[in-house]
């Protein structure tokens, strides 16, 4: 970590190290407090060799991570992201404030990117890597696994194919070697200035494939529709709760007058919505995935381009010979299997009623 603003910092280290050690993926720093550590769905707090976090502490522990040019951006944007190696480990951190001070969360990320395979991801996100146009999205809130689905999707490309990928993330969590496919990198701030940057450069770069992590402005979403319309795959996430809200999401990103230009764009790029949550086990040792999966076909397209978004719920759960699905597949499979609680899928269900009529069936 070169040219940070505090070279040297022992707790700093200390924690990494341990986190390492562990395996931890989750670490917490606010004043006032012991640092914490996420360890299944527990918090609990590193007491026995450290002392409580004073503001001083907070503050020369942010200070001890980053350049003199993010903590200007921290300063100015009230939030920083960024990811850094320590001991051949990569860590994702964000800092922000609250009560005015420092606040610090990072997380250790795996080494080694998951395949498909090891996510138990169905074959509709490896056929979604063979298309060489059209618009993937991945969403859900934060902490869902959106990031990790993305990757694993990117290397089954970089190992199968051979690619141009441009990927463009706050901040790059999973590295990609070259293998099949050239893959480059590209980390806002550090690399671009912005995601609109980077979204206008990469139309004069000829990837054919290309990481969008995140759509955030109406502007980004133009590019991210025209980079689809002209022969390129785009993969991006959305923090919605499923493909409904989505596309709705996108829709009404636009003033009146555009949305319909909107949706026949989105009618003819859209490829793909996988919506994924990951839920706790009934043990709580781990962590299942449940998805709901949206693929594009002549009914979804006329329901964008019509306007008709509230049927889409409806097509998905009568596509299964198509291989879609409603998140509430997985959820009642899970709780038939014992691997859930039923307090579990009532936080988690887009449409608690279709797994309350399963129980009640089963039950009778």
């Amino acid at each position: 970590m070169d040219d940070v603003i505090i070279g040297e910092h022992k707790i700093k280290d200390q924690l990494l190290q341990v986190m390492i050690d562990n395996e931890w993926s989750d670490m917490y720093i606010t004043v006032w407090s012991y640092p914490a550590i996420k360890i299944g769905w527990e918090i609990l707090r590193i007491n026995e060799w450290i002392d409580i976090l004073t503001e001083e502490d907070t503050l020369n522990f942010a200070k001890s991570l980053i350049t003199e040019t993010q903590h200007q951006n921290l300063i100015k944007e009230k939030n920083l992201d960024f990811s850094f190696f320590y001991n051949s480990r990569r860590f994702r951190w964000n800092i922000s404030f609250q009560t005015s001070k420092y606040m610090i969360v990072l997380r250790l990320l795996s080494s080694h990117i998951p395949s498909l395979a090891n996510l138990w991801l169905t074959d509709n996100y490896k056929e979604v890597t063979k298309l060489w146009q059209w618009l993937v999205i991945v969403t859900w809130p934060t902490w869902s696994g959106k990031s990790t689905t993305l990757a694993a999707m990117i290397n089954y490309i970089n190992e199968n194919y051979n690619r141009h990928i441009i990927t463009i993330e706050d901040p790059i969590e999973y590295v990609h070697e070259h293998k099949r496919s050239i893959v480059e990198q590209k980390e806002i701030w550090r690399d671009v200035l912005s995601y609109a940057d980077a979204l206008m450069w990469a139309m004069r770069q000829n990837p054919q494939v290309i990481l969008f992590w995140e759509m955030r402005t109406k502007e980004e979403i133009e590019m991210w529709l025209t980079l689809a319309e002209t022969w390129h795959l785009v993969f991006s996430s959305l923090h919605t709760r499923n493909a409904y809200q989505s596309i709705t999401r996108i829709i009404d990103s636009f003033d009146w007058p555009e949305q319909t230009q909107i949706r026949l764009q989105l009618a003819e790029s859209l490829v793909a919505i996988f919506s994924q949550r990951l839920l706790k086990k009934s043990d709580w040792t781990w962590v299942v995935m449940a998805k709901e999966i949206l693929l594009k076909n002549n009914a979804v397209s006329n329901l964008i381009r019509e306007n008709d978004l509230h049927q889409i719920p409806s097509v998905v759960q009568m596509s299964t010979r198509e291989w879609m699905q409603l998140l509430e597949k997985d959820i009642i499979e899970y709780i038939n299997k014992w691997i859930i609680t039923m307090e579990e899928w009532l936080k988690f269900a887009n449409s608690p009623q279709i797994v309350k009529e399963w129980v009640s069936i089963s039950i009778n």
